[in-house]
């Protein structure tokens, strides 16, 4: 009896080590797990927002960074509503890209366009103020400019536009990370926009006591996923890979395939509308609006988007362009200031990579659009002063 007990406690021993082994080889080769802190919180009237004060540890299978919010919610520093005088406050909307997903804040587009002006500026004061939050489409941001932003009193603002806010702008739930319920726009019969879905419901994964409440099998896996790899990876093998890859299929069919059948026109149609409405409520609030195209990286990587069109099973015929060529006939429509990133990221990337793995700017490609938006504003400037002349 005692040797089969022995026996027993060896095999058992000899599993719990190599599961240790393959735990700690897999976080070494192959990391797995994502873990975010508690930084966002639910809104009634944007959806989510960050928890003012909130600060954590975010980890990926890239990066592993430090994130603080501000006390009035954004990932930066603290600014004072009133501007000092004879300052260009400047402020950045958009979704994780303008947050400064998987780089340290001194390292975004916004702090590395607040030093790309403050150096043509010389003594003057610039303020490049972050106003991006993960997951937000351009219809949150235009609510989130409409309570918060304006009372900053910017001199402009920048509307920065990601491909996917295109589908985020259609729906009433999250589409990333944020899975909750949000705000919507929809076209009246008169082509008005008219807002829905508020005050928005709130769904128990926003309430942490919810979380606490549940049994302790949910609160174990949870915890197994947030932080073994060897589980993170189980978790992905059998979470339908299969419907994941049709959501992907979907996603760049629609995005940059013909659509034939005009299944996306509504989604330009409001998302056209969303963004002249965004410039509108700018202008009226005294300050200068400026849309500003973010690349993908399947835009910019001919490697990226060859595996991906195998990955997805991508066929026929695709305008990688097609976006960007959308926003630039609604700035010519609607007769707003835009800014393609494209070339400038598709120059650069000869020489210089500027995505992370997860498809977000790396620090490089941070430093690039704070460059060429810096470049693209004294540009503006100097045809002015010619003007004046």
């Amino acid at each position: 009896m005692g040797l089969k007990i022995g026996k027993i406690a060896l095999g058992t021993a000899g599993l719990l080590l190599g599961l240790l082994l393959g735990e700690g080889l897999l976080g070494f080769v192959e990391p797995q797990v994502h873990r975010r802190p508690r930084l966002w919180e639910f809104d009634a009237e944007l959806g989510w927002r960050h928890i003012p004060g909130a600060a954590g540890e975010m980890v990926t299978p890239e990066f592993e960074l430090d994130i603080a919010i501000n006390g009035d919610g954004l990932r930066d520093r603290d600014y004072a509503r009133t501007r000092i005088p004879g300052s260009w406050r400047l402020l950045a909307f958009g979704d994780s890209f303008v947050e400064g997903w998987g780089v340290p804040l001194e390292s975004s587009v916004s702090k590395r366009l607040e030093v790309e002006l403050q150096e043509q500026g010389g003594d003057r004061a610039v303020e490049v103020i972050n106003f991006g939050v993960a997951g937000y489409g351009t219809d949150q941001e235009l609510l989130f400019f409409e309570k918060q932003g304006r009372l900053y009193r910017p001199d402009d603002v920048l509307i920065f536009f990601y491909g996917n806010d295109l589908w985020n702008n259609g729906v009433r739930r999250g589409i990333g990370a944020e899975r909750g319920y949000k705000p919507y726009f929809r076209l009246d019969r008169e082509g008005m926009l008219k807002l829905a879905g508020v005050p928005v419901k709130k769904t128990p994964a926003w309430d942490p006591e919810w979380q606490a409440r549940q049994p302790w099998q949910f609160r174990l896996e949870r915890y197994l996923h947030r932080h073994w790899h060897l589980f993170a990876l189980l978790g992905k093998a059998l979470a339908g890979e299969e419907v994941k890859s049709k959501q992907r299929q979907q996603f760049y069919e629609g995005l940059y395939g013909r659509d034939a059948a005009g299944e996306m026109r509504s989604l330009w149609e409001l998302t056209g509308h969303l963004l002249n409405a965004f410039v509108d409520r700018v202008e009226r609030a005294g300050a200068r609006p400026l849309v500003v195209y973010v690349p993908s990286i399947v835009q910019i990587e001919e490697e990226d988007w060859k595996t991906k069109r195998e990955l997805f099973g991508l066929v026929g015929e695709f305008d990688l362009d097609k976006p960007n060529k959308r926003l630039a006939a609604f700035a010519t429509q609607y007769g707003f200031r835009f800014l393609d990133l494209a070339p400038a990221f598709r120059e650069r990337a000869r020489t210089t990579t500027l995505f992370l793995r997860d498809s977000h700017w790396n620090e490089a490609g941070h430093a690039l659009a704070g460059e060429r938006i810096a470049a693209f504003l004294e540009e503006e400037r100097a045809v002015q002063e010619e003007r004046d002349e």
